[in-house]
């Protein structure tokens, strides 16, 4: 049992913990992809249906966070042995060599600080450093991973979605907040060309505006608009169809091409829907003309086009399109995942941030001599400049020559 713990401990802080458990999901998905349409969606209920695989998946943020508490206690001990105060630094920094007890640190602190190295030293220590640490980059990194991969189990576990469609003129699905109007500009930004503009009226006054991106929040919902279309308003008649048919009807046919069909109820016939091409965007510009075909039973009985506003007829039979009104068709998603994985992204741009200017111009390096008991244990780190702080690092150790009286030193720990 005692070398059973210890191991286990290894094994939740290994670094091959999360991308093995990731290549293991690559390959499901891969497998999945050969047998359906959509794999994504496929593997994500696969992952969703399985407790196994759940738990799994809930294994890369326990590694995650594991070493995230590791990096942060390495780093507070590493500034505590720094500054003098630690007892011991084995296993805190990249080399480490014990030289004999009787090496002493002469003036080697003024030959570090013509070197650029700030220098602390006590009766038993002399730490020497310059340069700015990456451990809040590499902090914001882990961060950002666990919140990702935290993200993504809670979401798959949690998720609620059902899609509906926004109309102009109703209120929004599951309130009483009133949709006065759809928008959809040429808007060039960083991410779309475009940027649409849902304009809500609470029920307790003012307004509010939901778009594409990011995904607005509404009674604790997530708004996804998926894709546009129009509700006209649809009078019917014809001669064997007493009361005709009234009322605005929900059509995916935007863009310009795609098409959809009514059936009037109670009736043999059934209308198709495209929306005319233009020069200008239709939904752009408001004008909007809807082509159409009228099929009773499988015989087509009339064709032709007429602008929002106006109608066509022909053979007994009449088509009015007196209003009409833009719509969304959105997804509404409660899913308590979603501000991790948007803070995951915050992390990993900060993290960026932080890496890039230290790494290129401000490289950290530490130095660190500490007296033990078994002996002085020289210790040395680089995040950056590797090859030249090693060269300083060994000169120095040479320098010390003297102290040594020859012996040597007394074993080699680690590195170097």
């Amino acid at each position: 049992m005692k070398r059973l713990w210890p191991a286990i401990g290894n094994a939740a802080l290994s670094r091959a913990v999360t991308p093995c458990l990731l290549g293991g999901f690559l390959l499901l998905y891969v497998g999945i992809a050969f047998g359906s349409d959509e794999p994504l969606a496929a593997l994500m209920a696969v992952i969703r249906s399985s407790f196994l695989l759940l738990a799994l998946l809930a294994l890369i943020p326990a590694n995650l966070a594991a070493r995230l508490f590791r990096e942060a206690a390495l780093f507070l001990k590493r500034r505590r042995a720094l500054a003098g105060k630690g007892d011991d630094a084995a296993g805190l920094f990249d080399d480490e060599l014990l030289l004999p007890e009787h090496t002493g640190f002469g003036d080697h602190a003024g030959r570090l600080e013509a070197l650029g190295y700030a220098t602390r030293g006590t009766e038993r220590s002399l730490a020497a450093w310059r340069g700015a640490s990456l451990f809040p980059a590499r902090f914001l990194l882990l961060l950002g991973a666990l919140s990702l991969f935290g993200g993504i189990p809670l979401s798959l576990a949690t998720r609620v979605s059902h899609r509906e469609a926004v109309l102009e003129g109703e209120p929004l699905p599951g309130s009483r907040d009133l949709v006065r109007r759809i928008a959809l500009k040429e808007e060039r930004g960083l991410l779309l060309a475009r940027s649409l503009d849902i304009e809500v009226a609470p029920e307790q006054g003012g307004s509010r505006h939901y778009g594409l991106y990011p995904p607005a929040r509404q009674r604790g919902f997530y708004l996804y608009p998926r894709h546009l279309g129009v509700a006209p308003l649809v009078k019917f008649t014809a001669a064997d169809l007493p009361g005709g048919f009234e009322g605005y009807v929900i059509l995916s046919i935007y863009p310009p091409g795609k098409e959809d069909s009514l059936r009037i109820p109670g009736s043999p016939y059934r209308v198709l829907f495209q929306m005319a091409p233009d020069a200008a965007d239709p939904y752009l510009t408001g004008r909007i003309t809807l082509q159409f075909r009228l099929l009773k039973g499988d015989e087509q009985v009339l064709t032709g086009s007429a602008p929002i506003g106006g109608e066509a007829a022909g053979g007994g039979y009449r088509l009015a399109f007196p209003d009409s009104r833009r719509l969304v068709v959105t997804d509404f998603v409660r899913d308590p995942g979603v501000p991790l994985i948007w803070s995951a992204g915050v992390c990993f741009a900060l993290a960026l941030l932080c890496w890039l200017p230290v790494r290129l111009w401000f490289p950290r390096q530490e130095m660190l001599f500490l007296k033990t008991p078994g002996g002085v244990l020289a210790c040395s780190r680089a995040e950056g400049g590797r090859r030249g702080h090693a060269g300083r690092f060994h000169e120095l150790l040479d320098l010390m020559q003297p102290y040594r009286g020859g012996e040597g030193a007394a074993g080699r720990v680690r590195g170097l």
